[in-house]
């Protein structure tokens, strides 16, 4: 006997002698035939004449052939300016200005959220939408019981196998059953469809199953026309199941261009909206989201373009926004401009730069790619690109300034990538990019592909314009044969009527030699004005939060998203430009009976607190001298406690230079140590003498005569200065190591039982400087460490130059160490002073890892660097008005010349 079983999604025949065991022979499983569905002849007004075609639904598994995304996209090209044309109908007012209800009244205002304005889910209220009579039924429509295309109906989901676990829907009760429509009610599952009106509604409030009555009349438009008209984009052409609101699609190209949000993040938040105890039970319709926001971007750009009301498609860059300041001959500059002197005016400042953040993956199946754009955003048109890099000529030259990886990495590739980055020409002086300007990196940044970028940022609305300065971060090596390469290549153009001045921005002209600062910086470039010639890194910023979305998109939807958020940067400098013109004009006509309104132009600084902890250990001591002042205090506890933590720096100094001689000190080094504690033994004697009458104290209160506590060295082990055991040789009741009589020392218990809080306050304030203070002379020390270990040790072609830069490294390390220990000392002091919350955060204890000083060039992408961060007192906020030293200018120039070899 032979029987069959389904097993794990296999069919294995079993044969068997009537036992219950058996050998199992496995057999290919039977794919079930398919049926093709057959209409229901319905009774049909006779002028009506709806052909039944079967659904293509990519949700439909009975469909019997489903289109693919690309394939929708491009049908939706050839329909697109009649959606468009639909969807500014439907904007528009009516003809006879007059109430479409009452019919009477005047229109004062019209409602642009009326559908699908309630929560989910809308079909429990019976809420239903009738299409083609402004939400009146039609008096045409058919029966019921009988759906528009005649035919029987056909659920959306069901078990076919290899469908996606996300898109079945099982167990749910049905609508509009008489028994179980209280458990549909109650239930937390999506509903699943009973009728073939039912329709997928797609709103920002959630997803809903509501039942669309199609216009029946003789004179009908099609079916997606009647959804686009009453505010619906359809996923589908043909057999339409789920449509998106008009509202939604907006609320998620803001949400992508301003929260930077995925669309599948996006898709999510919906179905848990809909259905948060079981989102997985709402039917998946991200791919079909995915294809609308395409869809739906593109008309809303050919829209604001302007390309609503013609039928010819849009030229280069003709769909996006541009700057609105920058000189343009024919929109914003009056007619006799040409005749003003002062040409500066008028002048066109271009930044370019390169961005590889901006990478994309190779695709699978670029030949079935769909474009809707195609230069006429920012990027360029692909087939002049393609045809100028095939054109190129490119110039071998010798490098003249210091090595840079943006002309040694110029031929690096990557297998799995299609484009590196990107290249793009932005208005140096507003930060708007340019419309057609934007290349792809192919390998690196290469000087041709920045040539089509100069090129076309140099064609874009530049008629009559007879002045520009260029701003490139290697503008003395990307000058030297430009004109070369231009005049070899016809598909590039050089602007001969133009006077172009070349300029390197302010933070990488410092990392060139001396001999470019002069020649590029923009401080020396006549009608510059105040640019930096940075806008550019500003603007990759931004843009780069969306660079994780577009790595794995296809070329055409990544140019589409990376056109979407560049548009929208402009039209965000485009609405704010005149607040800034207007705040502007007020200051200058108020500036002279009100002088603080010329503050607009001053940096923005968040102030802190009276006593702000940023201020230095000085700052705090003349603000506590001030309010001493004011109150007629002449005890003077501030300048005492002051004192005191000068004494105890003083001590860490001498402790240093014991640790420092070792075990076998010279006669002059013991000299000098025995000289240095009998002048500190009278100073410590006459504070704690002047201490003890401030602050009286009961013997069983006193202090430990002595510190006993161990100095924690967080110091590099650059240095062997102080050897291992020179701790033994250190004298524990010798004067470096007695008590001084502060609050601190004297303890917070006892300080406020004594009535000693207001001393603990000011000397805690004192303390926070002196860690200020502490911290900025550890950033000096470690700043000057790097520019000697990079222009020193590294450069030195002498043994005599070499030994001299590494006395100056021990000199650096005998700072830091010293600071640490000092730092060290304060906060420990501080914390036994009750600091708050936000004190202790703040002031963390040092290690070694802080200290560390890494000269070494680290790439952004290497493995293993993720981690990698700077220590976290060099993020610190503390006073701009804190004296800059000279290893502080050095490490800025040296900053600047490391990030220009690493950018």
């Amino acid at each position: 006997m032979k029987t069959t079983k389904p097993v794990k999604n296999r069919t294995f025949e079993e044969i068997t002698t009537g036992r219950r065991s058996g050998t199992f022979v496995d057999v290919p499983l039977k794919s079930p035939k398919k049926t093709k569905r057959v209409p229901k002849k319905v009774h049909t007004p006779p002028a009506v004449e709806i052909p039944f075609e079967p659904p293509i639904e990519d949700g439909d598994p009975y469909a019997e052939y489903s289109k693919s995304s690309n394939d929708y996209m491009r049908e939706f090209i050839t329909i697109r300016h009649e959606y468009l044309n639909k969807i500014m109908e439907s904007e528009a007012p009516p003809l006879d200005m007059l109430c479409s209800v009452c019919k009477i009244a005047g229109l004062s205002w019209k409602c642009l959220d009326c559908v699908g304005g309630c929560p989910a889910w809308l079909y429990q209220a019976g809420v239903e939408i009738h299409l083609g009579h402004d939400g009146e039924k039609c008096p045409s429509s058919l029966s019921d019981e009988q759906n528009e295309f005649g035919e029987s109906w056909t659920p959306w989901k069901d078990t076919i196998p290899g469908d996606n676990e996300q898109d079945d829907v099982l167990d749910i009760p049905v609508i509009n059953d008489p028994i179980n429509d209280q458990d549909a009610a109650n239930s937390f599952s999506f509903p699943r469809l009973k009728k073939r009106k039912q329709k997928l509604i797609i709103d920002r409030t959630g997803v809903h199953p509501l039942t669309v009555n199609l216009c029946c009349c003789p004179d009908a438009e099609a079916q997606d026309i009647q959804y686009l008209a009453t505010g619906f984009l359809p996923a589908t052409f043909d057999q339409v199941e789920t449509v998106f609101t008009f509202q939604m699609l907006d609320d998620l190209r803001v949400t992508h261009v301003e929260c930077h949000t995925p669309v599948m993040n996006y898709w999510h938040r919906l179905r848990r909206i809909t259905a948060p105890l079981q989102p997985q039970s709402v039917p998946n319709r991200y791919r079909e989201m995915m294809r609308a926001l395409r869809q739906w971007r593109n008309m809303e750009l050919r829209k604001r373009a302007g390309f609503a009301y013609i039928d010819t498609e849009p030229g280069p860059g003709e769909l996006v926004e541009f700057c609105s300041a920058c000189p343009q001959d024919g929109f914003n500059l009056r007619e006799n401009w040409q005749d003003d002197p002062e040409e500066y005016k008028y002048s066109r400042d271009i930044c370019l730069d390169g961005n590889f953040s901006a990478d994309q993956t190779k695709m699978k199946c670029p030949d079935d790619d769909v474009h809707l754009t195609n230069g006429d955003g920012f990027m360029v048109t692909e087939s002049l690109y393609q045809a100028h890099l095939k054109a190129a000529v490119e110039v071998k030259q010798k490098r003249t300034c210091h090595r840079y990886d943006a002309m040694e990495n110029s031929n690096m590739s990557k297998v799995h990538l299609l484009y590196t980055g990107i290249g793009a020409a932005a208005c140096a002086r507003h930060g708007c990019f340019i419309p057609h300007a934007v290349v792809n990196f192919t390998k690196g940044e290469k000087f041709m592909n920045m040539d089509m970028a100069t090129s076309e940022a140099n064609r874009f609305r530049m008629q009559n314009i007879k002045r520009s300065t260029w701003y490139y971060d290697i503008m003395c090596q990307y000058w030297v044969h430009l004109v070369e390469r231009f005049e070899a290549n016809p598909h590039l153009h050089f602007p001969g009527h133009l006077k172009i001045l070349r300029a390197i921005g302010l933070f990488h002209v410092h990392g060139h030699q001396d001999d470019c600062f002069a020649k590029f910086a923009p401080t020396y470039v006549p009608g510059a004005g105040l640019v930096d010639g940075e806008i550019l890194e500003t603007l990759w910023a931004v843009l780069n939060h969306v660079s994780g979305s577009t790595r794995s998109q296809s070329t055409s939807f990544r140019r589409e998203t990376l056109d979407d958020h560049m548009n929208d940067s402009n039209w965000k400098k485009l609405i704010s430009q005149g607040t800034w013109a207007r705040d502007e004009q007020e200051a200058q006509n108020n500036r002279w009976h009100e002088p603080d309104a010329m503050r607009i132009y001053d940096i923005k600084i968040n102030k802190g607190k009276k006593y702000s902890s940023r201020v230095t250990k000085a700052q705090m001591q003349v603000r506590l001298l001030e309010e001493e002042n004011k109150r007629n205090d002449v005890t003077g506890r501030s300048a005492l406690i002051a004192e005191g933590l000068k004494l105890e720096e003083e001590q860490l100094h001498l402790i240093t230079m014991v640790r420092r001689v070792g075990k076998s000190p010279t006669v002059s080094e013991s000299l000098e140590i025995e000289t240095r504690r009998q002048r500190l033994q009278k100073r410590v004697d006459k504070y704690n003498d002047r201490a003890r009458i401030m602050w009286p104290l009961e013997l069983h209160q006193q202090p430990a005569e002595y510190w006993q506590d161990e100095l924690v060295d967080v110091a590099s082990d650059a240095s062997d200065d102080e050897e291992d055991g020179d701790v033994q040789v250190e004298h524990y009741t010798a004067v470096e190591r007695v008590t001084l009589h502060m609050p601190s020392t004297i303890g917070m218990e006892i300080c406020t039982s004594m009535g000693y809080a207001d001393a603990a306050a000011m000397e805690k304030k004192l303390r926070i400087g002196q860690q200020n203070d502490g911290l900025q002379n550890i950033r000096v020390a470690i700043s000057r460490k790097a520019c000697i270990f990079r222009e020193g040790v590294r450069a030195a072609k002498s043994k005599k130059k070499k030994t001299r830069s590494w006395d100056h490294i021990h000199a650096v390390d005998h700072s830091v160490r010293h600071n640490c220990r000092v730092y060290e000392r304060a906060r420990r002091a501080m914390l036994k002073l009750n600091p708050s919350d936000a004190e202790r955060d703040r002031y963390k204890p040092l290690t070694k890892a802080d200290l560390k000083v890494d000269t070494a060039r680290v790439e952004p992408g290497l493995r293993g660097h993720r981690g990698s961060h700077l220590a976290w007192f060099w993020t610190m906020d503390i006073a701009d008005d804190i004296e800059q030293q000279e290893g502080m200018v050095e490490s800025l120039s040296s900053s600047a010349q490391f990030t220009e070899s690493t950018g």
